[in-house]
């Protein structure tokens, strides 16, 4: 998922949440629950600008 500001947001099976700046680089991380084998369920963008990520069948909400 693609930010108004360019940061793409992806859902990882290490278990990380990652921001990529519009470049390719990495803008931040944010450890979730390590999730080897679990589904993936991409990341989502709420009304409310927080980001909404599903993790080994956990809900996380990253934002402020």
């Amino acid at each position: 998922m693609i930010d108004q500001n360019g940061l793409t947001y992806i859902n990882s099976e290490d278990g990380n949440l990652y921001v990529l700046n519009p470049d390719g680089t990495l803008s931040s991380k944010l450890f979730q629950q390590l999730a080897v084998g679990a589904a993936y369920t991409p990341a989502s963008l709420g009304p409310d600008g927080k980001i909404y990520s599903q993790n080994a069948g956990h809900l996380f909400v990253a934002g402020r």
